[in-house]
C-alpha cells in the first residue's frame, strides 16, 4: 500500500506514528524538504537508515515543510532506485519531488518495470493526470516549498506537533501485532528513540545533529 505523509513547517510527526508506518512499509523510505534556499532529500532502501537520519536531524526538519514515503514494494525490487520521493522536471521548468501511494495499474508495464516511476514519467512529460485517484494518490514538494497533493483522499491526523497529512491510515492497524507497544506509546517511543540511536552508532554515523545536502 505504502504511505505519504506531509508535513508543514513546524509540525512533525511522532516517533510512534513513524514506526509504525515504516514496519507497515518496510521496502524503502525517503524525505525530501525546503530549508528555506532549496530542496534536499534524503532516501535510503533500509529504512532504518532514514529513520535514523530523521530522528538525527529532528530539530532541523521541524522548522520545514517536509514529504515522507514509506514503500511496500509491489513492482520492482527494493533499491534505491524504487525508493520515493522521486525528482520530476515539468514542460515548464518547474522542479520538485513527487511520491505515490497504491498501485498505478495503467502504469504497470513501461520503461521502468516500477510503475510508480512509469505514472510519474507520464505525468512530468504531460502525459498523464494523475488527479482522479484511480492511480493511487500522490503528493509532491515542489521547489519553493509548496506541498501539494495531486488527489483529495488525503487524512488529516494529530502529529507530535501540529496536524499532518496522510494518504492512508491502514499502518495504525499494524499496532495490534505489536505485543501491546500500542498501549504504552510513551514507551515505545523511548524504545525506538535508543534503538536508532544505537544504528545510528552501530553505522558509524555522527550523532551530531547536520544535515547532509
Amino acid at each position: 500500500m505504502c504511505v505519504i505523509a506531509t508535513s508543514p513547517a513546524g509540525t512533525m510527526p511522532t516517533p510512534t506514528q513513524l514506526a509504525l508506518m515504516s514496519e507497515a512499509n518496510p521496502d524503502g523510505a525517503g524525505i525530501a524538504w525546503h530549508d528555506g534556499t532549496r530542496l534536499h532529500r534524503y532516501r535510503n532502501p533500509d529504512n532504518h537508515r532514514t529513520l535514523a537520519y530523521i530522528l538525527q536531524n529532528w530539530n532541523e526538519l521541524e522548522k520545514h515543510p517536509f514529504l515522507l514515503h514509506f514503500r511496500l514494494a509491489t513492482h520492482g525490487k527494493v533499491g534505491m532506485e524504487n525508493t520515493h520521493p522521486f525528482r520530476y522536471r515539468k514542460p515548464d521548468g518547474r522542479t520538485g519531488y513527487i511520491a505515490h501511494n497504491g498501485i498505478a495499474r495503467r502504469y504497470t508495464t513501461g520503461p521502468y518495470a516500477n510503475d510508480s516511476r512509469n505514472a510519474v514519467l507520464a505525468w512530468q512529460a504531460g502525459h498523464a493526470d494523475l488527479t482522479d485517484g484511480s492511480q493511487g494518490q500522490y503528493a509532491l514538494i515542489d521547489e519553493t516549498g509548496e506541498i501539494h497533493w495531486l488527489t483529495s483522499q488525503q487524512k488529516t491526523i494529530t502529529g507530535q506537533t501540529g496536524t499532518i497529512q496522510v494518504s492512508n491510515t491502514h499502518w495504525r492497524d499494524w499496532s495490534e501485532y505489536t505485543s501491546g507497544y500500542a498501549d504504552y506509546p510513551d514507551e515505545w517511543e523511548d524504545g525506538y528513540q535508543a534503538g536508532y540511536q544505537q544504528a545510528l552508532e552501530e553505522n558509524g554515523i555522527t550523532t551530531t545533529p547536520i544535515l547532509a545536502w
